[in-house]
């Protein structure tokens, strides 16, 4: 059996508001290893057109974080990706193929504002589809649309779209309503993937045991595995234009 695959994380320090310096990063790097991740992608943020996001220092980051794994000798491979926050740029990024993909695949990780519309959010799955793009949601426990009128059931029936949630939403919940939902998501199986959107080591650390543990407990062995990436490390979900670690 394989580690976890987590495809949500904030572990390249200096360019977002996950790990600060490098040995905040480091200290994640030890973090993961130490819950079983064996590969781990990440994910700055990158919000297109309105921030200037500083590509050459991610690069540079994530090649010290890949050579801090080998000299630690953990089997933790560090893949390359974004946490793309949805702006009105992203038409031009999408159509240009500018998106930072997961391990240049054609996957791309997606967040919206809570408070988005369903239609916006709909748009925008869409457009990164006609784009060549498949896109996964981050998060999506906090997009208060995709709660109500079946939305979250409407958007798969219509698109190739894949639903993360975090590992803390399953460990601790977001209140009875919510939680109620989410296990109905989780019962008619239409989330793909739990991840940790690990930012540190204290307030949001990668909990990806923990949330193995709960899930199985509630879904079986067999979904939790699928859904925290054991046995799938792979990556054949995301196949078409993959690119391995250098």
């Amino acid at each position: 059996m394989t580690g976890f695959t987590d495809i949500h994380s904030h572990v390249i320090y200096g360019v977002d508001d996950g790990a600060q310096t490098e040995a905040e990063m480091e200290a994640m790097l030890d973090a993961a290893h130490a819950q079983g991740i064996s590969t781990l992608f990440a994910t700055s943020h990158v919000t297109p057109g309105v921030l200037p996001f500083d590509h050459a220092l991610y690069e540079q980051h994530l090649m010290q974080a890949r050579r801090y794994c080998r000299e630690r000798g953990y089997g933790l491979t560090v893949q390359a990706g974004a946490e793309i926050m949805y702006t009105p740029a992203i038409r031009h990024y999408a159509a240009e193929r500018l998106l930072p993909t997961l391990a240049g695949s054609d996957h791309i990780l997606l967040e919206f504002v809570p408070d988005a519309a369903y239609q916006e959010i709909e748009n925008a799955v869409g457009l990164a589809e006609r784009s060549g793009y498949v896109v996964t949601l981050a998060h999506i426990e906090r997009y208060d649309c995709l709660y109500r009128a079946q939305n979250a059931y409407r958007l798969k029936e219509r698109h190739d779209v894949h639903y993360q949630v975090n590992c803390s939403t399953i460990v601790d919940g977001r209140g009875f309503w919510k939680d109620r939902q989410i296990r109905a998501w989780l019962r008619d199986e239409m989330i793909d993937f739990v991840a940790s959107d690990a930012h540190n080591c204290i307030r949001r650390p990668f909990r990806m045991r923990e949330a193995y543990t709960a899930l199985e407990q509630r879904v079986g062995e067999e979904y939790a595995k699928w859904l925290t990436g054991l046995e799938r490390s792979d990556m054949g979900w995301m196949s078409k234009g993959l690119h391995s670690e250098e």
